[in-house]
């Protein structure tokens, strides 16, 4: 036999201390297959990822049962929890059987399919593939089983388990970002999980969940879980507070020192982390980078935000004019009032902007608001005496005639279906919009520095939302700016806008039906 070359021993002898130092930690066998997931992008190493593979190795050791881990998006949780950790555990005990879920059937199954493609990459097979193999008659996209007996079930929220059960289970990303604001539609999450989920464990004495998210709402699966006892809880905001700085019980305590140091400056530095507050807005901020989200009804549509336009100043010529409605057909005094706001979208200063022009609300029959909109058609603003372009009324029950009567009638409408987004979900999405300063009301001329009066009651709906009596003002308003930025009329925070010459001026003119 002849001599070994010393390069080959070299090489040998590095392969062999990689294979033993990713045998030593999941952080260890993490940054080694970055690569084989990741190929192309640049691996940026954090504190907190390894904050979050120790406690998953708690988990694993069986030191923690029941696990939270709260850290902003983007973070790389998902790559280390669905991909990486069942994957380094299955080394250890490839017995161990894993159910995984998340709120959308595609991210299941995109996890399920980079865990797997882990395991099937020539860098695992020649260190590790004679310890199990993938068993050939089940080996799906969502289930796939090792010779061992070990197998990994990916689902999604609200879905069928089909009789899988689980020794570890985890949960990444249960609610969606936006759909989380909705009550009924983030209750139902809690009820999978409280009636589903904890059913699953294939032994309820040492079976471990671990639940990793963003917190979005007071009440989301993070809020609610916290009221039990018994769940390890790792926070990680994004910017360092000091008075709720995380500890927990394995010993760890959150490393940074000074009052708004970064998560991941690596990754995520100030103005990254800047640009992606504006996006997300204040309340999203504040849960989904801070997770510390606002109570409920804690502000989410902050009027501070509304422009006042100079009284003396020339309104700008309108790209598009808008009569939002939101209706009602009765008369009782505790009745909803049918409301109608009108925007102009133009271009302003280098942005886009809208310009309330109108509003009013009032209870009224189903003839007399038929006879209303079709009046207020006529109606017309600026120098150009310009009509609105279209009316846009909610497809809903109360919506549908006065619908149907106005295309009947001639008349411009576009039904708003806003499908599974509720009230409050539709003002989270319109909130970020309204931060960036770019939504005007009218000056007073009467009451310089304050509002026009027929103003006044829009702002304190928006206000109190969503702890008003009504809100069908909030509704008009919701509604069209998200036609706007839809529509491209108006910018998404995360878009820049290019300067543009400053519109030139022009005199509205008023409508009959004008309070």
């Amino acid at each position: 036999m002849g001599a070994v070359s010393p390069i080959i021993m070299l090489d040998a002898i590095k392969r062999e201390r990689a294979r033993r130092d990713a045998e030593g930690s999941l952080m260890g066998f993490a940054q080694q297959a970055w690569g084989v997931l990741e190929p192309g992008t640049e691996y940026h190493d954090g504190w907190h990822l390894h904050a979050i593979a120790e406690h998953l190795e708690a988990v694993l050791n069986g030191e923690v049962k029941r696990l939270i881990i709260n850290v902003p998006p983007r973070h790389s949780k998902s790559l280390l929890t669905a991909c990486f950790f069942p994957v380094y555990a299955w080394l250890e005990d490839p017995s161990l059987r894993w159910l995984f879920a998340t709120y959308a059937a595609s991210l299941s199954v995109r996890d399920s399919l980079k865990c797997r493609r882990l395991i099937t990459s020539t860098w695992f097979q020649e260190r590790w593939g004679h310890m199990f193999k993938l068993s050939g008659d089940q080996n799906a996209k969502t289930f796939f089983e090792n010779d061992k007996a070990g197998y990994r079930f990916a689902t999604s929220v609200g879905a069928a388990t089909t009789g899988h059960g689980g020794d570890i289970i985890v949960v990444d990303d249960p609610h969606n970002s936006i759909e989380a604001q909705s009550d009924a539609i983030r209750e139902s999450t809690l009820d999978w999980w409280s009636q589903a989920m904890t059913t699953r464990f294939n032994n309820p004495k040492t079976g471990a969940a671990v639940i990793v998210m963003q917190r979005l709402h007071a009440k989301d699966l993070t809020g609610f879980l916290m009221a039990e006892d018994g769940w390890e809880h790792l926070m990680l905001p994004a910017e360092y507070e000091k008075a709720r700085a995380c500890k927990t019980s394995i010993g760890w305590k959150d490393p940074r020192t000074k009052e708004g140091e970064l998560l991941w400056p690596q990754h995520f530095g100030q103005p990254e982390l800047d640009k992606l507050k504006v996006a997300l807005g204040s309340y999203g901020a504040a849960g989904q980078l801070q997770q510390r989200p606002s109570p409920p009804g804690g502000g989410i549509l902050k009027t501070v935000h509304f422009q006042l336009w100079p009284a003396h100043k020339a309104l700008p010529e309108f790209d598009q004019v808008v009569q939002s409605w939101d209706t009602a057909f009765t008369e009782a005094t505790t009745g909803d009032p049918s409301a109608c706001s009108v925007w102009g979208a133009a271009q302003h200063e280098g942005k886009r902007i809208a310009i309330l022009l109108d509003y009013q609300a009032e209870r009224m029959t189903y003839p007399v608001l038929k006879k209303r909109v079709i009046a207020d058609w006529g109606a017309v603003y600026g120098e150009q005496e310009r009509h609105a372009d279209f009316v846009l009324v909610e497809k809903k029950a109360s919506g549908q005639s006065i619908i149907q009567d106005l295309q009947a009638a001639g008349i411009p409408v576009r039904p708003y279906n806003p499908g599974r987004a509720d009230k409050v979900t539709r003002a989270h999405m319109t909130a970020p919009i309204l931060e960036t300063d770019v939504i005007y009301v009218i000056e007073s001329k009467a009451r310089p520095g304050k509002p026009v009066s027929w103003a006044v009651p829009f702002i304190d709906t928006c206000e109190l939302f969503p702890n008003d009596e009504h809100d069908d003002g909030v509704d008009t308003f919701t509604q069209c700016m998200i036609y706007f930025r839809d529509a491209g009329f108006i910018a998404s925070p995360s878009v820049d806008v290019e300067e543009d010459d400053e519109e030139p001026e022009v005199k509205r003119k008023r409508n009959p039906y004008s309070r």
